[in-house]
């Protein structure tokens, strides 16, 4: 009698994925903070590290953790699959081998064709992602919560094709094609699998309890993630031999052209439209990060300072030393201000552009709307403190701490 493999290439799966994605978390956990302390030293100037520090830990802690679990384990699957895609097909052709022995044999492609269609499967994965990111900051609360559920729907959507593929890969489909073929003839069954391979783990992620060390709590998450991996390639498998069984099957028959058309095309213009954001988004974040690299000195003896009725007018001239490797433009900043006595004051910096190590005077002009309190005790209103706030624009929505008041 033919000895059963399938339960021993299960464990090495399972030991293998444990060893590769426990160990890459590990790494993060212990030595991110280093990483992060490093970048600050050699990225950010020592006045504005506090400032950063402060908005780094609110962005990720805040308003995107349900986002940033997600796609973890999203990268999870990613990783496992470009990583041990051999092993993951090793075990779902044994699988098919002892349970289904009456599926006809068909002659396979090579297997770094699954290699690529796991790459394909991760830019895709990753795009969707980054649609998701964009909606998430957007600074509407409607937006992000539709943002946080479409991450968890494209993880459940990625943990069952990701799954599933190497039945149909086997058959020389591709990713587009073995997309078509789950959405047209299994959606809820591809739905189900994914919600109860990696259902669990979302659970787990939010039960646990806080006083757990992060490693006890990784060792939790990932080995419930990799054994649900395992889980879901043969559910995979059986799927796609009960398609195949069916009459004229469709996991042998290659989709439409005008599916493959369009899915290129989606693609393509999700490539483009995410890549425009996040240049965008880079972009004003590089603007900002010159204007920190400067060295300034408020001018306050020059400081111009008007009341008319409840608004404050206020010129100060800014000293600054462009200690950048590029130029800086006063007029790409976006600025408001607050403070003791004062309800809103939106900042217009006008000023030359500065070359790298060069120093001129930028003036900050704002129109502030003064309090009921400010308006009587215009001397506290004057010596209070204030601060300007310097925002990543786009899409971040919490500012950054820019103090250009002295304090009390």
């Amino acid at each position: 009698m033919k000895p059963q493999l399938t339960k021993y290439w299960f464990v090495i799966y399972v030991l293998a994925a444990l060893l590769v994605l426990g160990g890459l978390l590990n790494l993060g956990v212990h030595l991110g903070p280093r990483l992060e302390a490093w970048l600050m030293v050699k990225l950010v100037p020592e006045i504005w590290r506090s400032t950063i520090d402060d908005l780094i830990h609110r962005f990720f802690s805040e308003e995107l953790r349900a986002f940033l679990v997600t796609t973890g384990f999203g990268l999870g699957i990613i990783i496992i699959g470009m990583t041990l895609f051999p092993l993951k097909e090793k075990l779902s052709a044994t699988y098919e081998e002892e349970r289904f022995p009456e599926i006809e044999k068909q002659p396979q492609p090579p297997l770094w064709r699954q290699g690529l269609e796991e790459v394909k499967l991760a830019f895709l994965y990753l795009l969707l992602q980054g649609m998701s990111l964009f909606l998430a900051v957007q600074g509407h609360a409607f937006l992000s919560t539709l943002g946080a559920a479409l991450s968890i729907a494209y993880l459940v959507a990625a943990m069952a094709l990701d799954h599933c593929s190497p039945f149909f890969q086997r058959r020389d489909r591709k990713i587009h094609g073995i997309i078509w073929i789950l959405l047209r003839h299994a959606p809820l069954r591809t739905t189900l699998i994914g919600l109860l391979c990696i259902g669990p783990v979302i659970v787990l992620e939010r039960q646990l309890p806080a006083s757990l060390g992060p490693t006890v709590a990784i060792a939790i998450l990932v080995f419930t993630e990799v054994l649900g991996m395992a889980c879901a390639t043969l559910l995979g498998c059986r799927l796609g031999a009960a398609l195949l069984k069916k009459k004229d099957g469709p996991a042998g028959q290659p989709p439409p052209a005008l599916w493959t058309l369009s899915y290129r095309t989606t693609v393509l213009i999700l490539t483009i439209w995410l890549g425009v954001f996040f240049s965008w988004w880079g972009n004003g974040i590089y603007t900002h990060y010159h204007f920190m690299k400067c060295q300034y000195r408020p001018l306050w003896k020059e400081t111009d300072f008007k009341v008319r009725e409840t608004k404050a007018l206020i010129t100060l001239p800014v000293q600054v030393h462009n200690k950048s490797c590029g130029p800086l433009d006063p007029t790409e900043l976006e600025i408001e201000v607050q403070g003791k006595g004062i309800l809103a004051g939106g900042v217009k910096l006008t000023g030359p552009l500065i070359q790298a190590g060069e120093t001129s005077n930028i003036m900050l002009n704002f129109e502030a709307e003064l309090t009921e309190a400010a308006l009587l005790d215009l001397p506290s209103f004057l010596e209070a403190e204030y601060s300007a706030h310097l925002k990543f624009e786009p899409p971040l929505s919490k500012p950054v701490l820019l103090k250009i008041f002295p304090q009390n």
